[in-house]
């Protein structure tokens, strides 16, 4: 099931599994729909006994080589049937997940109608009889109508809530459209031509499921437009994989994977008209720092890294983004940063074409890292909406502060 659509593996709600264990059955009426922007869940199957509640699923990969995102509804069809006491969800398919060293240091979050967001304590992992791994959280019944996340959803609302809070700090406009016909939104604090102001070019969601890294832009951007900053000139495509947002689909691996598809020439749609954008945004800035968002790290003690090019330290570029590294981690500092906060991505290792930040270092001569936030924890840290923003804008200043001396000394 993708979106809430009936597919052959998947039967109609009305037949949906709603088999009791054994014991006393208290009539209950639940359901599951993922019919909404960013919906995903598949392979549900939902077990009442009692006053609980138990809803198994998986991640729907959406035709892709790997799969972590979900986002789902549980509702009540009958209002006149009582609720669970208890819910638990069980996410099956664990160890077929790429990019969860231990599932069980996930933390999803949930909300009612109404509600705020909420995230789970630890998951349970556990293991069948034939090796099949599965986690579990359980929590008292939130509301009739509750959502569930791997993360925090950011999509098109938030973005057009940031702008519109900023007093015209912020301008969106269209700068292309997707291989399925949708626009691919920049969000820029100025398209003046003045070469005198450095500039920063943001790209976030090149995963679609990994909201994370929407979260650490909004905290840039607000930090941006609160201090009214004018001395440098800011470009972002807030949400790079807008086909791949609006289906559910988490975007990681293989051809449709946005950040292997970067070069010359560009293998998506996308990245061609996302390309087409940095190349007016170098005519029209002193263009200093390209930066991709991203997210990962299901490990227990993760935090936010940056991920820098291999090599012998030959290239100045690649030397100048262990900087930007020593500077963002400092900044970050221990509540945020990962103990090992630099980390190596050999271009090799990518199987298509290149990664946005090889591409600005290596075709376009611009310093670029990628910063990889957390799911859940940085250390003990449990991430929130407040904290992903607040680390958001410790990166800003930082940058901000690195950009300008870099220019004074030119």
């Amino acid at each position: 099931m993708h979106n809430g659509e009936e597919t052959e593996a998947s039967p109609p709600a009305s037949l949906l599994e709603r088999a009791p264990r054994s014991g006393m059955l208290t009539r209950m009426s639940l359901r599951v729909d993922a019919r909404y922007r960013g919906g995903n869940v598949a392979a549900v199957r939902i077990v009442e006994e009692n006053n609980e509640a138990e809803v198994f699923f998986a991640a729907n990969p959406c035709g892709a080589p790997e799969a972590l995102w979900f986002d789902f509804r549980v509702l009540e069809s009958d209002p006149d049937a009582p609720h669970p006491d208890t819910i638990t969800l069980t996410l099956k398919f664990v160890r077929n997940m790429t990019g969860c060293d231990s599932p069980s240091a996930l933390h999803p979050v949930y909300r009612g109608e109404g509600q705020s967001w909420n995230r789970t304590r630890s998951g349970r992992l556990s293991t069948d009889a034939d090796g099949q791994t599965s986690v579990s959280w359980t929590i008292a019944y939130p509301a009739p109508a509750t959502e569930f996340a791997l993360c925090y959803p950011y999509g098109l609302d938030e973005v057009r809530t940031l702008v519109r809070k900023s007093k015209h700090y912020w301008t969106m406009g269209t700068i292309g459209l997707s291989q399925e016909g949708r626009r691919i939104l920049r969000v820029s604090s100025t398209v003046d031509r003045d070469t005198s102001h450095p500039g920063i070019y943001l790209v976030a969601r090149q995963h679609a499921g990994e909201t994370p890294g929407s979260w650490l832009l909004d905290g840039m951007l607000q930090h941006f437009s609160r201090t009214h900053e004018s001395r440098v000139a800011v470009w972002t495509v807030p949400l790079a994989d807008v086909g791949g947002l609006e289906r559910g689909r988490y975007g990681r691996g293989g051809p449709n994977d946005l950040d292997q598809t970067w070069g010359t020439p560009p293998l998506r749609y996308e990245t061609r008209a996302i390309q087409t954008d940095i190349a007016e945004w170098q005519i029209r800035t002193a263009a200093a720092l390209v930066l991709n968002l991203e997210a990962g790290g299901g490990s227990e003690h993760e935090g936010i890294y940056a991920l820098l090019p291999g090599g012998d330290g030959a290239d100045p570029l690649a030397r100048d983004a262990e900087k930007w590294a020593n500077v963002l981690s400092k900044a970050l500092g221990d509540e945020y940063a990962a103990e090992d906060f630099k980390r190596t991505r050999e271009v090799a290792t990518v199987p298509f074409g290149l990664p946005l930040d090889a591409y600005a270092r290596q075709s376009l001569g611009i310093s670029a890292l990628t910063l990889v936030a957390p799911y859940a924890l940085c250390g003990k840290t449990v991430m929130t909406p407040k904290q992903y923003r607040e680390a958001g804008r410790r990166i800003a200043r930082a940058v901000v502060q690195r950009v300008l001396e870099k220019g004074a000394r030119a």
